[in-house]
């Protein structure tokens, strides 16, 4: 029998995550990767006190997907961030015990993706993580059961999950709503659940934020109660954070399974995205037909390696697929998939170029560059620098601010001058101070640094300095990241000024170790 859902929670210990929820689960994926949490969580062990209670607003951000439609993320404020970790790290024991009880009857895990300790790592939440041997594939198994035979499948999922979560829901989930009603304003442990979500948004009820890892495992604590309801009454499905997949006999069954999903979700408060709903009739490859095209492309040639005109073939598909489908995730699944075979030198020169192309065209594969593409096929610097300086332009003409900040981080990563910051840097700062966009001014602030060979009295950096102590008076909440980074310890005042006293910074170790000595030197 494949491992279960709560053999995976068992594993974590309290402390492991909130250290894996804390120090790791802090910034999303999809940020360009700069920043840590690292430092903050180390911080967090020498004070004795418990952080300010209370409501804070908090950055907000867009991450364009693969289906051409952004999604608003947030960045929390970290102390009411270390509030939420440290309660669901004291609260462990009672929600893995309510995980084995909405989980304990199933004979196969319907949820396939929530925390779970790997290998070799304290990070604790993977989205794409996938492994056969623990997970098992009970797809499969789920198309013929002992009353008969599955002829449809039946996709639906939840409309804008996390946003639409009401934070009095969780209660609900853990203790049932009449009891949860009955306790409201008690000191309980499931009402301070509540309280350190609403705090994080402001006060607000509605809504979780979406990139901090404790999102994912607080909608688990609804949604595992929702697929015990589903799977007592005999559904076989699995389920992918918001997204259901349903193996059902006939039509009848497929109206029922959307009947009673609906009904469960509702008890919750969460509706049912009527527009995605997809009844597939059986038989069908369980996985995506595409992957089974792409299954046995690139050829591998007589060489030994993947030559010029396979990598051209395969590339030449895969571009076919996505267009035939829609389905533009058949790109990112290339881009990994030629990272893992052995290319001819020509043949990495090309995938280089066609995915920078593509990189360009399809602003969300720009987070794949570094790891999948610059790295493993050694791209010149003077090709990154095109690439970033193209993207730049093609991102102020679009206020496309994610690719901006991808542009500046890979000069700053790479170590090269932006085209636009040289010609007329005034212009490009105006541009970036007005956009009131704040990872885009931090990633600016960072860049002037490190062209200034970090010194704080350079022009642009002081320009920058000035519209962050402006900030910090009247919106530090929502520009925390910034205002504190590019702030002296003398300018900030209470939890953030003994923090930046500390020498925290929310930016890579090797970034951050010279901020530090400069940090130290300017107080």
């Amino acid at each position: 029998m494949d491992k279960r859902y709560t053999d995976f929670m068992d594993e974590i210990s309290s402390d492991e995550l909130y250290e894996g929820l804390l120090a790791y689960g802090f910034f999303a994926e999809k940020l360009p990767p700069i920043f840590t949490a690292v430092p903050f969580f180390n911080y967090c062990k020498t004070v004795s006190e418990s952080f300010e209670a209370g409501w804070n607003e908090y950055i907000t951000f867009r991450v364009m997907r693969n289906i051409s439609i952004p999604r608003l993320m947030g960045i929390p404020n970290p102390f009411k961030y270390q509030r939420m970790c440290s309660e669901l790290r004291d609260d462990w024991d009672e929600i893995r015990s309510h995980f084995h009880k909405q989980t304990g009857g199933q004979s196969y895990r319907v949820s396939r993706i929530h925390i779970r300790k790997e290998y070799n790592e304290k990070r604790i939440f993977e989205m794409n993580y996938k492994n056969w041997r623990v997970d098992g594939t009970p797809e499969s198994d789920l198309l013929i059961h002992d009353k008969g035979t599955s002829r449809f499948l039946v996709h639906a999922d939840i409309s804008t999950c996390f946003p639409s979560i009401y934070t009095h829901s969780i209660p609900w989930a853990l203790v049932g709503k009449e009891k949860a009603k009955q306790t409201i304003g008690e000191e309980v442990w499931y009402n301070r659940i509540d309280q350190a979500c609403s705090d994080m948004c402001n006060g607000e009820t509605h809504g979780l934020l979406i990139g901090p890892h404790t999102s994912n495992l607080l909608s688990e604590i609804i949604l595992t109660v929702v697929d015990k309801e589903l799977y007592d009454k005999g559904y076989r499905y699995v389920r992918n954070i918001d997204d259901y997949d349903c193996y059902v006999d006939s039509h009848d069954e497929v109206q029922r399974f959307l009947r009673d999903l609906e009904y469960a979700l509702r008890e919750f408060d969460l509706p049912l995205n009527h527009k995605k709903t997809k009844i597939i009739e059986l038989p069908i490859g369980i996985e995506k037909n595409w992957k089974h095209q792409l299954n046995d492309l690139p050829k591998v040639g007589k060489s030994g390696m993947v030559e010029y005109p396979q990598v051209n073939t395969f590339i030449d598909m895969a571009l076919m697929l996505s267009t035939e489908t829609g389905d533009f995730a058949i790109i990112n699944y290339v881009i990994k998939k030629l990272k893992g075979l052995k290319l001819s030198a020509n043949g990495k020169k090309l995938a280089a170029k066609r995915f920078m192309h593509m990189a360009v065209l399809y602003p969300y594969l720009l987070n794949l560059m570094e790891e999948y593409v610059f790295i493993p096929y050694g791209v010149d610097k003077s090709e990154i620098k095109a690439l970033s300086d193209t993207i730049y332009r093609e991102a102020v003409n679009q206020n496309d601010y994610e690719s901006l900040c991808y542009s500046i981080y890979f000069a700053i990563r790479f170590n090269f001058v932006l085209d636009q910051f040289e010609d007329d840097y005034c212009s490009a700062q105006d541009y970036v101070i007005n956009s009131k966009d704040c990872l885009l001014l931090i990633m600016t602030w960072i860049y002037f640094m490190k062209q200034n060979h970090w010194k704080r009295e350079a022009t642009q950096v002081k320009r920058l300095n000035k519209v962050a102590m402006e900030l910090k008076k009247t919106d530090m909440d929502r520009y925390w990241l910034f205002c504190y980074e590019a702030l002296k310890w003398g300018s900030l005042s209470g939890q953030w000024r003994l923090m930046k006293q500390a020498g925290v910074s929310f930016i890579r170790e090797e970034i951050a170790d010279t901020l530090t000595v400069i940090n130290a030197k300017s107080n």
